[in-house]
């Protein structure tokens, strides 16, 4: 009878030790398991390793493990000869049990065989409480956090968000700001190297944030390119100097897909303030990236209530911009380009316009960066790239007008897709323009995030007969690497240096030195801005090619450019 009411007591015992998970309680049922037979070994073994133990050095386990097999009845140990008990608890684990002295008699092999079977239940419900313990964790964390980056999502962003706000009400003391941060230009990473690269790209980011903040920020991943930090400072201008330095950090280059690159963020920042809803706060982030966007990517900019109005104005401006090419609202507009020495027109620069139907006709600034964000930029280059092409090309069969021009621009998502070959190719193929009296207008910054991924695309344009104009020359850092590497044909001088000849004498000197450099390299040279006689005199004077600009012509319609330009020259006599 007190056999059985010791061994209730004991298998209380171990239900207890075991329902808790404290190694102390755990030690003390193998002390209580040694010291009902008077042992002064006791051990527990799973999958052939020791969970827990006592009275074994670590040799002497070791020991213990190599003789799992034989299951002798005496091991000699450093105390002497141990007398073993091998206590099964299923097909793999064991309860071992052994003392210094007397061998273990029956009575005493059926108590500790019934231990056995009680923790072997109790090991079972331990490794099932913790199973469904770590399945909760790992549901709730995949409900709270990123699979990709780890980082929490927006559902516990938010969740932040609300007990920051509310925090307000107890101790305003402390600003809460919240950092919208959006990788620039993203789509392009996956559309010229695939989603693994971006992914790649998303892993960068987020490791980077997590070592610029401080321990107590939150860094989190919204959706997509989308990040978020919230912060809690007493100086508002700490929110910025963040920002600061999380784009200066994700500015330095990374390599993603065997390219190196140098990529930009955009930030937006809010501040909470009491009554505020997560949400909003976020909308009010995400609306002062989009300015810092608009500002030129790579910087940061601070919410004002006037940012909201911009927002909804830009929202209804995607829409419509996503039907305005079908539509046939994308209009062509060509500036005339002269040559300088006779003044006889060279040529014409392709120039985008959209005729809206509520808001009339809108400058590029208007729409270009919500076509880019968008995608729709590679659509809009195309539709204005066959246009000018059929017309050019028809202009070209008049007599005297064989070599006349056309520079149209491509943009840098349009560069970086390798499909724009193939629609360039049929476009010049069924106007039948002479290719070699085409020119790409691309801006020096459309390389400056990844040079690598363009290469092949502008070799490849190289070989249909095309040549490139790089416009804007001299407003960025990578020029002379684009002269080397690529088939530049015509550099078109900054009308920002164009417009100071004669007031400012540097840029004067930018200017003669990019027409030495043009001359050295055997380069055509354009120069933009070209607004009185004045500037075009002068541009003359230090060597330059060609003109463009409102002192010989603005952009207008193709059916204005002919009226204005080609149908005086139909109209001139042939001279002999």
């Amino acid at each position: 009878m007190e056999t059985t009411s010791w061994s209730l007591h004991m298998l209380s015992e171990i239900l207890s030790a075991f329902s808790t998970e404290d190694p102390d309680n755990l030690r003390n049922v193998l002390n209580r398991v040694a010291e009902s037979v008077d042992a002064e070994v006791a051990a527990i073994i799973c999958n052939r390793s020791i969970d827990w133990c006592i009275g074994l050095s670590e040799d002497d386990q070791q020991l213990l493990l190599e003789e799992l097999n034989n299951q002798p009845s005496d091991i000699t140990i450093r105390s002497g000869i141990l007398r073993t008990c091998w206590a099964p608890m299923g097909p793999m684990d064991l309860l071992f049990v052994g003392r210094l002295g007397e061998r273990f008699d029956l009575e005493e092999r059926s108590l500790l065989r019934a231990m056995a079977r009680s923790i072997e239940l109790s090991i079972k419900m331990l490794r099932a409480v913790t199973s469904e313990r770590e399945a909760r964790k790992d549901a709730l964390l995949q409900a709270t956090h990123d699979a990709l980056t780890g980082l929490p999502n927006r559902r516990m962003v938010l969740d932040r968000l609300q007990a920051a706000v509310d925090h307000l009400s107890v101790d305003s003391s402390l600003l809460t700001a919240v950092l919208f941060i959006d990788i620039d230009r993203f789509k392009w990473i996956n559309d010229a190297y695939g989603h693994s690269a971006g992914d790649q790209l998303l892993i960068h980011v987020s490791r980077v944030l997590k070592h610029v903040v401080r321990h107590d920020d939150l860094v989190g991943r919204l959706s997509g390119d989308e990040f978020i930090v919230i912060i809690r400072t007493s100086h508002r201008d700490d929110a910025g100097q963040l920002a600061s330095r999380i784009i200066e950090e994700i500015r330095q280059p990374v390599n993603v897909a065997g390219s190196e690159l140098s990529h930009t963020v955009s930030i937006g920042i809010s501040f909470a303030h009491l009554g505020d809803s997560p949400s909003t706060l976020l909308e009010n982030a995400d609306m002062a990236m989009y300015q810092a966007k608009a500002l030129g990517r790579g910087r940061h900019s601070t919410f004002h209530s006037t940012m909201r109005l911009q927002a909804q104005q830009r929202i209804s401006l995607e829409e419509a911009l996503g039907n305005a090419v079908q539509n046939g609202e994308i209009k062509p507009f060509l500036q005339p380009i002269f040559r300088l020495d006779d003044k006889t027109l060279t040529g014409f620069e392709a120039l985008v316009r959209w005729q809206h139907p509520q808001l009339g006709l809108l400058m590029p600034a208007a729409f270009l960066e919500q076509a880019e964000d968008s995608g729709l930029i590679q659509e809009i280059d195309m539709c204005v790239f066959a246009s000018a092409c059929a017309v050019i090309a028809s202009w070209q069969q008049i007599h005297g007008l064989g070599n006349l021009r056309l520079s149209s621009n491509l943009s840098a998502r349009s560069l970086a897709d390798p499909r724009v070959k193939v629609h360039i190719k049929e476009i010049l193929e069924s106007t039948a323009i002479n290719p070699a009296s085409v020119y790409l207008e691309i801006t020096e910054t459309t390389f400056v995030d990844d040079i690598e991924s363009t290469t092949a695309t502008i070799n490849a344009l190289r070989d249909l007969g095309l040549r490139l104009a790089i416009d804007d020359f001299g407003t960025g850092y990578s020029s002379l690497l684009y002269l080397k590497r690529f088939p530049v044909g015509v550099l078109k001088i900054d009308r920002s240096f164009v417009s100071g000849l004669g007031k400012n004498p540097e840029d004067e000197v930018i200017a003669t030195t990019i027409l030495t450099l043009a001359k050295a390299l055997e380069l055509e040279v354009v120069a933009e801005g070209v607004e009185n006689e004045a500037q075009m005199k002068r541009m003359r004077e230090l060597g330059c090619d060609y003109g463009q600009g409102y002192w010989f012509g603005h952009p207008i319609t193709i059916e204005a450019t002919d009226v204005a330009f080609i149908e005086p020259l139909r109209q001139a006599p042939l001279i002999p």
